[in-house]
């Protein structure tokens, strides 16, 4: 490239750029400069160099720029990924892919598809020549895993591939479920036909069609019987040997493969139908036997049809449960019609053939009165009441029942008495006014017009209590749990309740609270919640909480509101320079139930209200804009969206300008002021216009000046301004720098008054648990605290009433923000409580601190007193220590030294009190105790007693004549014992 000039004085400065940025030489870029000509070289083109190329020439009397943009023609660049999979089946998957964000200077003439066994390390050609960004790959193996990759094709070349995930060939749907029951119907002596219901669950793809296979009774072959796949749910199987028992068996099929088998075994007829009564309200109650055979599966119950007499077509007797005793009444009948009857019986493999017909009944029989209810049971119960329900008769005595009679017994009586003073026609009834705690009995009886009928008396006595139960859900078919609808739509969460007393329910929302669109109802043990007009904010979990006195219960229901995104996240200016922006985001927290396709990206002047989109649709979280015109500030927002449309947009609040200088600071802030400072403090800007900050210059004015003043310069995000005028008012202001300049100025919000502010003294003691510290004798401790005031307070500090100061001991140190004392060795005497005190001009303010420092106790407290003293006994005493060591006396140690040694023995290491009986003494001999007292530090120094000899009192004696040889033996002993001289005068 070059550029050429015919006049220009003085000569002009050449400079080349790149998109806007100074471009320098390197070992592919070279530049070339003539009188009249700029040449630009560039060796070994690659993609990346290409742009827009800008010739800046200046003289200093005017600067002129001229344009060139160089396109590098090559490959594209790889397929814009992930590579999806929109269909997987089991011989073949459906990828798709997006194209890729360069072209290579030329149109894109097709794709190329490969695959790999992910066992193998070679690739396979798929196709050589897809057109468009989407392609099914066929030929796959059931089962095994593959990955695919995709390449982009030029005129150029080809690009880079895109590798997919892995993925293994099967079908995404599974075999159905099994057909419904057969029946057989149709039945001659050389075939019959059977029929069977469609699958609940078709697997996730359409039923293709039916098989039917049959085995003869004892054989162990299944025979195929149809030879093409049956459409239709029914079949006709013919071939059959008259008097052979079959079974056969019915499954579906479909892509996934065949669902479960199910079995139609034959059954014998059960037996025919009898009548065993006959009332006059058109009913009959009819009985028979069971099949001889079950076909080997239990009967689940019974197909009962009638038919009027000399008619020809049997009627299906409507019940509103199924059929499960061999016998039946039958209701609704026209009285005096003779009917017919026949049976058949129901098991898992279908319906078994009818039973013989019965006679003709006739519906017509004489009067009586009703039976008594089937059960009577207790439904609930209070202080003061229960409640009663029960069955009505199955037999009415050929009338309608008029109503019931109760009656009561209370306790073990056997008076009867009745409750209702009028018939009760429902099947209930609540006694009230009974005595609290007592037991009652009940009894039930029907009356028709014949009369009252045969009672029923409940199982077993119940008592007149309160019943608690605690809250409990009702859930039927209808209930969801999960609740997927479309924005706009309205959705009722609603859950049937009971418990005693009646639970109350509550509705909250896992994250954030219940939108203004909904209301809550809750009557008679049902709640609901009812949103109206779903929004994408309307997604979540939503839990109903039910509580008594006797528990609670929660049930959470799941919503999902398939609407369009919301506001991407965290949207902000990575880079901004001259002529062009970056952006980046984060996706929305809510994509509105679907997947985020792309963003729109728009931008609008501040001066127009029209929007404008930048760029196409962008599919990560970063978008660089270009094109801005200079000096010009903008708006942007950006909006995500989905299949649902286009969702809600982020927009930025603050305009940008797309120059080279960085934006200003933000945030301006007074840290702290003295008496002639002020500590400013601000944040980074915005962008820093394409090149690193520098550093900030601050400026100063006095309140209402015009001449802003340069006070200082730093690389930091703080400044203190000094030596300023106390009580003077300054504006300030900061502005960043890089390297094409500064920034517009950040400035103060209001004068900042140069004044040291008065604030009271402080201290925190919170960091010292119950303003207790606890030292063992010997070691360090430390009081620590952190302070506070204005101006700084002065600080001192006291043991008890003793002022404390810098010792070989002690340690006093005092910062701006804490103040601390140190005692090394502490002793005993060192505990007790510490006073802070801190003083400034506002007051004083004194803080405790006590310490207590633990030890060995002091010696027990003397003299040891030795009592009641006999030749082979003694009791030692003494007096707790004066000093416990700073925790409990946890026992006394007593040891004891006989005359003539020296090692003393221990008598009791484990002593509670301050006496012990000490016991097995030598006669004469002198003992000296020693008791130690013992804490959980250790033990004290111990206090000695004085010597005893062990001996009994004197007392008043009598002469007595002693021989020569006792004597001696006496006086020798008392040598052995003593060691001392022995005057004996007899």
């Amino acid at each position: 490239m070059s550029g050429q000039w015919e006049e220009g004085k003085p000569r002009p400065a050449v400079q080349w750029l790149k998109d806007s940025l100074p471009l320098k030489e390197s070992d592919q870029v070279r530049f070339k400069t003539t009188e009249n000509k700029a040449t630009l070289m560039i060796k070994n083109v690659k993609k990346e160099n290409e742009g827009k190329y800008t010739l800046s020439l200046d003289n200093k009397i005017n600067r002129k720029s001229f344009h060139i943009f160089v396109v590098t023609l090559g490959p594209p660049s790889k397929p814009v990924g992930p590579i999806r999979l929109d269909e997987v089946r089991a011989d073949n998957i459906m990828i798709s892919w997006d194209e890729p964000n360069d072209n290579g200077g030329g149109d894109i003439t097709c794709y190329i598809v490969e695959k790999r066994d992910t066992s193998q390390s070679n690739w396979k050609m798929a196709s050589s020549h897809v057109e468009g960004t989407q392609f099914r790959v066929p030929n796959l193996i059931k089962g095994v895993q593959y990955q695919f990759r995709v390449c982009a094709e030029n005129r150029y070349g080809v690009s880079e591939p895109l590798i997919s995930q892995m993925v293994i060939a099967k079908h995404q749907f599974r075999p159905p479920g099994p057909p419904g029951k057969p029946v057989v119907y149709n039945v001659t002596n050389d075939g019959m036909t059977i029929q069977w219901e469609k699958p609940i669950y078709d697997g996730g793809t359409p039923i293709q069609g039916y098989h039917v296979e049959k085995k003869e009774k004892n054989s162990i072959m299944w025979q195929k019987v149809n030879t093409v796949l049956i459409k239709e749910m029914d079949y006709r199987i013919l071939e059959l040997i008259e008097g052979l028992e079959y079974t056969f068996r019915v499954y579906a099929q479909n892509d996934a493969g065949f669902s479960r088998m199910i079995l139609l075994v034959s059954l014998y007829p059960p037996g025919q139908p009898d009548y065993i009564d006959v009332t006059s309200d058109s009913s009959i109650t009819l009985s028979w036997t069971p099949p001889t055979s079950d076909g080997g599966n239990p009967i689940q119950h019974y197909i009962l049809e009638k038919r009027e007499k000399k008619t020809v077509r049997f009627y299906k007797v409507i019940t509103k449960k199924p059929i499960i005793e061999c016998a039946h009444k039958v209701l609704n009948l026209s009285e005096d019609m003779e009917y017919e009857f026949r049976v058949m019986a129901v098991n898992d493999a279908g319906v078994g053939p009818p039973s013989n017909i019965s006679l003709p009944i006739k519906a017509a029989e004489p009067k009586d009165i009703p039976c008594a209810p089937s059960v009577v049971c207790v439904s609930d119960s209070t202080n003061t009441s229960i409640s009663l329900e029960w069955t009505k008769p199955v037999d009415d005595g050929g009338m309608e029942i008029i109503g019931y009679i109760i009656e009561m017994v209370k306790g073990e009586g056997t008076e009867w008495k009745r409750v209702n003073e009028e018939l009760v026609s429902e099947t209930n009834y609540v006694v009230k006014g009974l005595q609290t705690g007592a037991e009652y009995k009940f009894r039930v009886a029907a009356v028709n017009h014949i009369g009252r009928g045969e009672d029923k008396e409940i199982p077993e006595p119940a008592q007149a209590v309160d019943r608690l139960t605690p809250p409990q859900v009702d859930i039927d078919a209808t209930f969801k749990q999960t609740h997927i609808v479309k924005a706009g739509s309205s959705i009722c969460l609603g859950i049937h309740f009971r418990g005693k007393p009646i639970p109350s329910a509550t509705w909250v929302k896992e994250e954030g609270e219940l939108s203004g669109m909904s209301e809550i109802t809750t009557i008679d043990g049902y709640s609901s919640l009812s949103i109206e007009n779903c929004s994408r904010y309307d997604t979540g979990k939503y839990t109903v909480n039910l509580e008594n006195s006797s528990g609670s219960k929660a049930v959470t229901f799941v919503v999902k509101v398939m609407d369009t995104p919301g506001p991407p996240e965290a949207v902000a200016f990575k880079e901004v320079s001259r002529g062009s922006v970056t952006l980046v985001w984060k996706p929305p927290v809510n994509d509105g139930g679907a997947r985020i396709h792309h963003y729109i990206v728009e931008r609008r002047e501040a001066s127009r209200r029209t929007w404008q989109q930048s760029g196409g649709k962008c599919t990560q979280g970063i978008l660089k804009i270009q094109d801005l015109l200079e000096g010009v500030p903008y708006f942007f927002r950006v909006s995500a969206e989905n299949h649902h449309g286009l969702g809600e947009a982020f927009e930025l609040t603050e305009p940008v300008i797309a120059t080279a200088e960085p934006s200003s600071p933000k945030r301006l802030d007074i840290i702290d002021t003295t008496d002639n400072s002020v500590l400013l403090g601000w944040l980074k800007p915005e962008h820093d216009g394409g090149s690193r900050i520098q550093g900030y210059l601050i400026e100063a004015r006095p309140k209402g000046g015009d001449k802003w003043v340069v006070v200082g310069n730093t690389k930091n995000l703080t400044f203190a301004v000094e030596k300023l005028n106390k009580g003077d008012e300054y504006d300030f202001r900061v502005k960043a720098k890089n390297e094409a300049g500064y920034s517009l100025p950040k400035k103060t919000l209001a004068p900042v008054l140069v004044k040291e502010p008065h604030i009271e003294p402080a201290a925190d003691l919170s960091e010292i648990p119950n303003q207790l510290i606890t030292c063992r004798s010997g070691s360090t401790f430390t009081i620590d605290v952190p302070i506070s005031g204005r101006p700084a307070p002065k600080v001192s500090w006291k043991l008890e009433e003793m002022r404390l100061k810098n010792s070989d001991r002690v340690t006093i140190k005092v910062t701006k923000d804490r103040a601390s004392i140190s005692v090394k060795e502490a002793m005993r005497g060192d505990g007790g409580k510490y006073y802070l005190t801190l003083e400034n001009v506002t007051g004083t303010k004194t803080f405790t601190v006590e310490v207590n420092v633990t030890g060995r106790p002091s010696p027990p407290s003397g003299p040891i007193e030795i009592s009641s003293i006999s030749s082979e006994s003694c009791i030692v005493n003494w007096q707790p220590p004066e000093d416990d060591g700073g925790t409990d006396i946890t026992n006394y140690i007593v040891e004891k030294r006989e005359s003539g040694s020296t090692a003393w023995q221990l008598i009791n290491s484990s002593v509670k009190r301050t006496s012990l009986h000490v016991g097995h003494l030598t006669k004469y001999m002198q003992y000296t105790f020693r008791v130690s007292a013992e804490n959980r530090f250790g033990v004290s120094k111990p206090t000695e007693s004085e010597t005893i000899v062990a001996e009994h009192p004197f007392c008043k004696c009598y002469p007595q004549v002693f021989s020569f040889f006792e004597i001696m033996w006496f006086y020798t002993t008392l040598i052995h014992i003593s060691n001392l001289t022995i005057i004996t005068t007899l």
